[in-house]
């Protein structure tokens, strides 16, 4: 365990002092996210500065990187530390977990190596995002619930509500994998899965407060980006977002299982779902914020946009991403017996597509991550070791595509 966060550690620090990045300005979109950071640390706290800024983010991640960033110097370098002390924090909580579920000795290293791979995580890793200190919250909230396992101490669902709070006033994202972990519980436990929801309830309620002073899910400014709505659009796009995560359990479950008919089916919708309601992966080149708009962007629009330009093309490869993509979720599933951490993570990924559904506005690969942080830990413990080495090389050519793109 030790050595799987000194190893992240040694890589992360490695990137941060070869690659250009601390030669760098604002990258990605750290030009908007650094503002209410910046605002906290020269203008003080106060209530404009603290509650009432202009962000996708909430205060969960803002405060953090301000009052740290602000101990480091506070530079955009500093605050980009902030980003690499998080993820090596990520690695050792993911370590807990991993020792949790049974990995031992080098399946810990080959974990850490998930985790770098997982992608966007190296370079989030190294910049001014608020994925990794999120995904850093939401690990906290599985150990606690997989540590309580054990144990029946009541205290142990009231941290879990705590944990989530602090997660929603981060960004929401975190519903599903609450929605996950209570799916979960109530299947193992059925009715004494009770404390979870409660837990889970009530720090939804703490989050209405904020929701009152925005109006809204997130700041003013940003509210024609991300809002209610109803897109089928949406949910293609995030499913064939989900084949470089997941699509190797489709290979996976074809090998092991005799009976096919549930990796057709899955195919079949996921291909329909584009058929039926295909995003538009044209993104203009300045952002509306006065008027609702949206775009669909990450690994599979770029991939998919490379190849070919002509909408109808587009379409077509787009279904077959998401055909790979629901089949690989619905492959993991079916081939993960009694391991929880797959559990977890199916509900997790099925229900935050799924919220997409109610939304309006951006939709990016990246939301993925925030859902499939524990897939490093299901790639090693769920699939032969000729699948993992494939599925780590599909990963490690996205990885180094972004880090030469953004580092």
């Amino acid at each position: 365990m030790l050595g799987a966060v000194l190893f992240v550690a040694l890589v992360l620090l490695g990137v941060r002092f070869s690659s250009s990045i601390l030669q760098s300005g604002y990258v990605f979109d750290e030009q908007y996210i650094t503002t209410p950071i910046n605002d906290l640390i020269e203008q003080g706290w106060s209530v404009q500065t603290a509650i009432d800024f202009e962000e996708t983010k909430g205060p969960a991640m803002i405060w953090p990187y301000a009052f740290f960033g602000e101990l480091m110097g506070g530079s955009l370098n500093a605050l980009r530390m902030v980003s690499v002390l998080s993820s090596i924090a990520c690695m050792a909580v993911i370590a807990f977990i991993a020792s949790i579920c049974g990995v031992r000795r080098s399946g810990h290293l080959a974990v850490a190596a998930g985790w770098l791979l997982l992608p966007y995580a190296l370079v989030f890793s190294e910049i001014v995002m608020g994925e990794i200190s999120f995904i850093l919250i939401e690990l906290l909230i599985v150990a606690v619930y997989l540590h309580a396992r054990n144990h029946s101490n009541l205290y142990l669902p009231i941290l879990f509500g705590l944990l989530v709070a602090v997660a929603l006033h981060s960004r929401i994202h975190v519903v599903a994998l609450v929605g996950g972990i209570c799916i979960v519980a109530l299947l193992r436990n059925g009715i004494r899965s009770w404390p979870w929801w409660v837990a889970g309830a009530v720090a939804g309620l703490l989050r209405i407060p904020l929701w009152i002073r925005w109006e809204g899910l997130v700041s003013p400014k940003y509210q024609n980006l991300h809002g209610f709505g109803f897109r089928i659009e949406s949910l293609s796009y995030l499913i064939a977002a989900l084949a470089p995560f997941v699509g190797i359990f489709a290979v996976y479950a074809w090998r092991k299982q005799d009976n096919h008919k549930w990796l057709f089916g899955a195919a079949a919708v996921g291909a329909l779902l584009v058929f039926v309601a295909a995003p538009d992966l044209f993104v203009p080149s300045t952002i509306d914020y006065d008027n609702p708009t949206q775009r669909f962007q990450g690994v599979v629009g770029t991939a998919v946009k490379l190849v070919t330009g002509d909408p109808t093309f587009q379409k077509i490869l787009l279904a077959l991403f998401a055909a790979v993509g629901l089949a690989g979720l619905v492959g993991m599933q079916r081939t993960s017996h009694k391991e929880i951490v797959t559990h977890i993570s199916f509900y997790t990924l099925s229900l935050g597509c799924l919220l997409y559904v109610f939304t309006q506005g951006f939709v990016f690969d990246r939301f993925i991550m925030v859902w499939a942080f524990l897939l490093p830990i299901v790639w090693w413990k769920q699939l032969p070791k000729t699948l993992f080495v494939l599925q780590s090389a599909a990963m490690m050519i996205i990885t180094v595509r972004l880090a030469c793109v953004w580092l």
